[in-house]
């Protein structure tokens, strides 16, 4: 009977041994941001309800982008990567570059930057590619205009903004010791800003050699650079922060309403830790689209972690709350006609282009 009892206290200190070294090991985490006394929290009211026009344009898109009357969609398992639409008629024109391994050829479409009005910019994040399209050539022979293969330091890029012809700016999966930064297509040329502290920063301890570390992808974000004035903008994918630099200088920081932080799900390893998005990740910035005036932000804050939304956050440049839009279906993706104030978005569940027209 004694050996019983010892046997069964024992096989319980066992357990309990398991479990805590399971809740030692496997912890949901709130980082939480160490803020500063300039940072400034949104509580912008001003909203408009919208509603979405259909448009008859289908296909499973990565990324959407607008030129004039040209629609470039992203696609994610097609033949070719790229879908070309008229918005004339919502026809079809052409379909381009071919999925594979060799010259001229992709894997996949993460960001479509249009320059200028005339370039468009196709980023292969799984080859590390840029393709260079002139919009004028596309019905013509030569569609890929230049082809340009990263090198390994700059490989894992955040939709990159294409200044000039030789000259990009992004944020990265890959580094943690920088905000975003400007390299030519073969090195980096100049590092901007740093990542927010959190207080819990011993679980973001990385494994030895990574490609990816922890605070990086805890803090993904999109950047984008104004047309011609030296301003920047940086939205979070993962906590309800934005960020403003003038001439990079970082000028104002901003908390959604939500105000919400980074969740995380973290596994200690034999020698740093993992940290992966779970069933409590909120996320934030879903899609930025901007114009010379504005910046129209897709914006998720959805607890159950929702990857759509039917709101969209308005800013100037200068980090101003504007307005929000209120739309009548949620979407995963937007995109603007620079020209005529168009928004383009596109809902992930019915796989369908819808628009809408705006007055600001």
């Amino acid at each position: 009977m004694k050996h019983t009892y010892i046997s069964y206290n024992f096989i319980l200190f066992l357990f309990f041994l398991i479990f805590y070294s399971c809740k030692q090991n496997n912890n949901n985490v709130e980082f939480k941001i160490q803020k500063n006394d300039s940072d400034i929290n949104l509580n912008g009211s001003d909203k408009l309800s919208i509603v979405l026009k259909p448009i008859n344009i289908h296909g499973i898109f990565t990324s959407i982008a607008v030129v004039d009357s040209i629609l470039i969609c992203g696609n994610f398992r097609s033949e070719k990567l790229i879908n070309i639409y008229s918005l004339n008629n919502n026809k079809l024109i052409d379909t381009i570059i071919t999925r594979g391994n060799a010259q001229n050829e992709g894997l996949s479409v993460a960001n479509i930057f249009i320059q200028n009005n005339q370039i468009a910019w196709i980023y292969d994040i799984t080859l590390s590619k840029l393709f260079k399209i002139n919009i004028d050539y596309l019905q013509k022979n030569k569609v890929i205009e230049k082809e340009i293969r990263l090198p390994t330091n700059l490989k894992n890029l955040i939709s990159p903004s294409i200044i000039g012809d030789s000259l990009l700016l992004a944020t990265t999966y890959s580094m943690d010791n920088c905000r975003y930064f400007y390299a030519d297509f073969q090195q980096i040329k100049k590092k901007i800003g740093k990542l927010p502290k959190v207080n819990n920063n011993k679980l973001l301890e990385d494994i030895p050699n990574t490609k990816f570390p922890n605070k990086a992808y805890l803090f993904k974000a999109t950047s984008i650079k104004h047309s011609f004035k030296n301003k920047v903008a940086v939205f979070y994918n993962k906590a309800s922060r934005a960020e403003f630099y003038v001439n990079d200088k970082l000028e104002k920081t901003i908390y959604n309403k939500d105000n919400f932080n980074p969740k995380m799900y973290v596994t200690k390893l034999k020698m740093g830790f993992s940290v992966e998005d779970d069933e409590k990740t909120i996320y934030a910035y879903l899609s930025v689209a901007y114009t010379e005036d504005y910046i129209y932000c897709l914006f998720s804050g959805d607890k159950n972690g929702e990857t759509s939304s039917e709101k969209i956050l308005i800013f100037d440049w200068d980090g101003n709350f504007i307005k929000e839009l209120s739309l009548d279906r949620k979407v995963s993706k937007i995109c603007i006609n620079q020209k005529t104030k168009t928004l383009y978005c596109y809902d992930d569940r019915v796989k369908s282009i819808f628009l809408t027209k705006l007055n600001f």
